[in-house]
């Protein structure tokens, strides 16, 4: 076969070869900015039947049979231009802008193509070389607020977690996370360096990104890298620093008085006041010596550089780039560390051949720290911890609750943990060494007709090492010291063939392209405990040194996936387009008779504007468009779902009853006839252009519902293991996206607003096939402490939606208590003034979990997002502010930090505003060591809080001395310096630490955002 296609393309080329005369290539750059210009048209004056077009970088070749004559070059947005040609010749051609917003290139699946051109919903990221003023450190948190239906969930501040990207809402239970494309391979690696960011693209709706398939029904987000400029070699260099600080902290109660609170809430309950909290007999117990989150916080520093090297010929291009970023977190002994490299070049070999690759490597390392726990998260034990306990010892050791010669006292302040001891007391190295590697080869076998092979193989080697000392301090002691340690390999390649077709026949427009795609992973891990170390110091913290050396723990996979894909773009005189797409994926991740589906797409368009009867002065640009597709959903479905391995562990067997002997079970039931989860969407859009080009409209309306979700099952319980996964529902998303940017220049002024905003409903529609006992719900396990469960899933309801008790207020008087009765019998009659009145929702006279009612869930109903970019002489201002609406959080923090009757933590001193007789106005009940009531122990919407907020997400002021200045130090060069503030400020009324706590909206005292201020300069040479 691999010879057929040899003498194939051999074949090909000696037709193309005797058929053509002159060769005639080059590049086309647009007049204002040098900028390549993509699909320009190109045909030969008289005869509209030979033409070509540009690709993404401008360039082109055309083979003609005419010695001699005239090429007539035309965009959409650009003046047409006449150049002409005499034999094999290279021409440099620029063309002068007429602009528009719809004719911005714009990235789409194996292309690139003019936004006026699209009929599907693709979104591109403007101002994305502000990219390198901003401190991000991946592409996610440049995403936030700058493309509309598009929803960064931030999962707090921690060095180790980076912002989950939801497009269009939630469509499953399971991971819905979008494919990135790197340079045209789909690409599994940690965060790229934004500094090498070009252009980002997201592909919204099913049609447009249909054509990556399987992994893509979440969305695609497409990166294009920079790449050389021609003319001189460019070196670029850009540094920033800053510091980061924590804003809007939660403040313990001093010693005094957590001693007063707990003596009034013993008071309150009826029960003896603790001796740890007398005057008398414990004084060292109320002197404040700590506030122990100021101990755990920090301003943390941080360091950005990037070097560039890059430059571009008549028959190559290259680039080379060094990033290092270094960020110390808000918590002490929390950082996270980058080094990268990439080098990226291609070349052409002739006229028909041009060879490429890129190559990217990172280091990173990153060490957090556990906010999530109510047990042991680092913030909420600094709450608990007594403030007069010191953060150590005369010795230098860790304190605790309570000195040793004070023991007797320590089990009154609860199981608490040094939050600084959980910080600096383990050693913890993350590093994570990743490699990616493509390179591709283009043939241009005709005129309009090429071919293109691109080959990606990534490698990824995780460590992970961490030893935890003994914990000797009173408080939560643990005599035990162990070391866990994890390596894990990962390796995948990606090989895409590629057969693409475009050009134009007079008024006929036609783009073919055929792909087959196959990617193969292969992963294996090794996990390792020693526990009994008699030495804790650094050089003895290894495995051999440990007195007891656990089973090694293993997980391996390996993942296959082929693809073929064909897809037809064609349109008329610019004015009518349709296109159409179909994609075969066939996954190793199902049972045989299930591993391949087909998923098609179709989209039209019309641009009413080009009309002849079309004649309205203020509008330039007018488009409609509309697009269905379907797409299947990998990601959901587990590695060996249809033949689930056995699973091993350690069991205790014989007289001996020692745990050391090895056992194989079956740990979840297979489900042969498990299928494709399908997203499908249907998406409607106008593109306009308004008032000379000046303004730009996009509107799209979309509903998207994923079918056939994959879920676990609920049958079959009593064998002993999981239940299959089973395709068990549907989810349906729908809403509509206005995305507006508006440009004027008066003078020496230039400035260009933008704004976004987009309104989502989400719905769970049914849950078919989920099980056979009539069950409507899915009640999810988040939980606080054990008790606290918030979250279920109902048909007719939003994923994830809240699911409590409605509290209406607190009781003032014993009067009101009498006076809430069902059939003569009081409702709560455990309540006293002071406590909480719940609603009996179901009218059965009491409170209990049956009284619970939905609230809405942690997706915002609405989105919206504005900013100026304002251009003043050598002067540039940009701003950014970002916000939601219609966002639920269950603060969960509230549980135990409010909450006297647990073991006698610390609380947040919030409740020295709970309720008393002298009182009333309170939102906190009475101070109690008793929760007979259920106050905090019912989950209910006291819990609930509106987590809607408006944050200023970036403001940056630049200034770029003289081109004349820097022309004396280095003809060409370019020096700005900057100074930039991310997150200056947030209009929220949510009262824990930061509205944007991640996950399904359960805060916990989650590592908060940090406010940061850098300083920063970029220098050309």
């Amino acid at each position: 076969m691999k010879k057929v296609y040899l003498v194939l393309l051999i074949a090909l080329g000696c037709i193309s070869f005797s058929y053509s005369q002159v060769t005639v290539k080059g590049t086309v750059v647009s007049e204002t900015d040098g900028m390549p210009v993509p699909s320009v048209s190109i045909v030969l004056k008289g005869e509209t039947q030979t033409g070509t077009s540009t690709d993404f970088d401008g360039n082109f070749t055309l083979s003609l049979s005419e010695e001699s004559g005239t090429l007539v070059f035309s965009s959409l947005g650009f003046a047409t231009k006449e150049v002409n040609f005499s034999g094999d010749q290279v021409l440099n051609v620029s063309m002068n802008e007429e602009a528009s917003f719809l004719d911005e290139v714009v990235l789409i699946g194996y292309g690139s193509s003019r936004k006026g051109d699209l009929t599907t919903a693709i979104a591109t990221v403007s101002n994305v070389e502000s990219i390198a003023s901003r401190p991000v450190t991946n592409a996610t948190e440049f995403l936030q607020g700058n493309v509309a239906g598009v929803t960064v969930l931030n999962q707090g501040g921690d060095p180790t977690s980076s912002g989950n990207v939801v497009i269009r809402g939630l469509g499953t239970f399971a991971n819905e996370s979008p494919l990135t494309v790197v340079d045209g391979v789909p690409y599994y690696g940690p965060a790229i360096n934004p500094n090498d960011i070009a252009s980002i693209s997201v592909l919204k709706d099913a049609a447009s990104a249909a054509i990556y398939g399987a992994q893509a029904a979440s969305g695609v987000i497409v990166i294009q890298t920079k790449k050389g400029e021609m003319g001189k070699p460019r070196i670029t260099v850009d540094y920033y620093g800053g510091i980061q600080e924590a804003t809007n902290l939660p403040t313990p109660l001093t010693a005094q008085q957590q001693a007063n609170t707990y003596n009034t809430a013993a008071d309150n309950a009826g029960t003896p006041r603790q001796s740890a909290h007398d005057l008398e007999q414990n004084p060292y117990g109320q002197v404040n010596r700590t506030n122990w989150v100021d101990a755990i916080f920090r301003p943390a520093g941080m360091n950005n550089a990037n070097i560039n090297i890059s430059g571009a010929g008549e028959s190559m291009n290259y680039l080379t780039s060094f990033g290092y970023t270094k960020r110390e977190g808000l918590l002490e002994g929390t950082s996270s560390e980058r080094y990268n490299f990439r080098v990226k070049s291609d070349f052409d070999l002739s006229d028909k051949i041009k060879i490429g690759e890129n190559v990217y490597f990172s280091k990173t390392e990153a060490v957090g720290t556990n906010t999530d726990n109510p047990y042991s998260g680092t913030i909420i034990n600094a709450v608990y911890m007594p403030s007069a306990s010191p953060t150590r010892y005369d010795d230098g050791s860790f304190a605790g609750v309570a000195p040793e010669n004070l023991s007797q006292f320590a089990g009154a302040y609860g199981d608490v943990y040094n939050p600084l001891a959980l910080l600096l007391r383990p050693t913890t190295n993350a590093p994570t060494n990743f490699l990616n590697a493509n390179v591709f080869l283009e043939y241009k076998i005709l005129n309009g007709l090429s071919f293109k092979t691109n080959y990606s193989y990534s490698y990824t080697h995780s460590q992970y090492k961490r030893f935890q000392p003994k914990v000797p301090e009173l408080g939560r002691s643990n005599p035990n010291n162990y070391l866990d340690q994890t390596t894990s390999t990962t390796n995948r390649w990606v090989w895409d063939n590629q057969l693409s077709y475009k050009r134009s026949f007079g008024d006929h427009n036609l783009d073919l392209t055929a792909i087959y795609s196959s990617q193969h992973t292969d992963f294996e891990s090794l996990s390792n405990r020693g526990e009994g170390f008699s030495n804790e110091d650094a050089f003895n913290q290894y495995l051999s040194n440990a007195s007891v050396i656990r089973n090694p723990g293993t997980s391996v996979y390996e993942d296959a996936l082929t693809s073929a894909i064909g897809r037809v773009m064609y349109n008329y005189k610019n004015r009518y387009f349709i296109s159409g797409s179909i994609r075969r994926d066939m996954t190793s991740r199902l049972a045989v008779n299930n591993q391949a589906d087909n998923f098609p797409s179709a989209t039209v368009g019309w641009r009413l504007s080009d009309e002849s009867f079309f004649n309205v002065e203020a509008i330039n640009d007018l488009k409609f468009r509309a697009s269905w597709g379907q797409i299947g959903n990998i990601n959901s479905v587990g590695y060996y779902s249809f033949d689930v391995p056995l699973n091993t562990t350690v069991v205790t067997i014989g007289e001996d009853a020692s745990h050391d002997d090895k056992g194989a079970y079956v740990g979840k039931q297979s489900n042969p006839n498990l299928n494709w989860e399908v997203s499908e969407s249907v998406n409607f859009g106008i593109d306009a252009a308004l008032f000379n080009n000046s303004l730009s409209l996009t509107f799209d309306y979309f509903e998207k519902s994923t079918k056939g979700m994959i879920l676990p099952g609920l049958e079959d319980l009593h064998q002993g293991t999981s239940a299959a996964d089973v395709n068990g529902g549907e989810v349906k998303n729908n809403g509509f996206e206005i995305s507006a940017s508006y440009s004027k220049q008066i003078g020496e002024l230039d400035f260009t607003l933008n704004a976004n905003t987009s309104v989502l409903e989400n719905e769970l529609v049914n849950l078919d096939g989920y099980n056979k006992s009539g069950i409507d719900f899915i009640a999810h396990s988040d939980n606080v402490r054990g008790v606290l469960r918030p979250f279920r899933s109902e048909v007719g309801r939003a994923l994830y939606s809240v699911h409590v008790v409605p509290q209406l207020g607190i009781f003032q008087n014993q009067a009101e208590i009498d006076a809430y009765v069902k059939d003569g019998n009081l409702i709560q009659p455990n309540a006293q003034p002071g406590d909480f009145k719940f609603a009996d929702s179901n009218n059965d006279g009491k409170i209990d979990d049956n009284d619970k009612v939905f609230y809405d869930s942690y997706q915002p109903d609405f989105t919206y997002n504005f900013g100026l970019n304002l251009n003043y002489k050598n002067f540039d201002l940009g701003m950014l502010f970002q916000g939601v609406s219609g966002v639920e959080v269950f603060n969960g923090y509230k549980f135990s930090t409010y909450n006297a009757s647990l073991t006698g933590y610390n609380l947040d001193n919030r409740v020295l505003d709970a309720w008393s007789p002298s009182n009333t106005g309170a939102t906190t009940p009475r101070l109690s060591t008793k929760d007979d009531n259920q106050n905090f122990g019912l989950a209910s919407s006291w819990y609930l809080e509106d987590a809607s907020y408006l944050r200023m997400k970036n403001v940056t002021l630049g200034y770029t001395i003289n081109d004349r200045i820097m022309n004396t130090v280095l003809p060409g060069s370019s020096l700005r310096f900057y100074i930039s503030a991310e997150n200056l400020f947030t209009i929220t009324d949510y009262t824990g630490m930061d509205p944007e706590v991640g996950g399904k909206g359960l805060d916990i005292a989650r590592y908060p955002l940090s406010r940061t201020i850098t300083a920063g300069l970029s220098l050309s040479l």
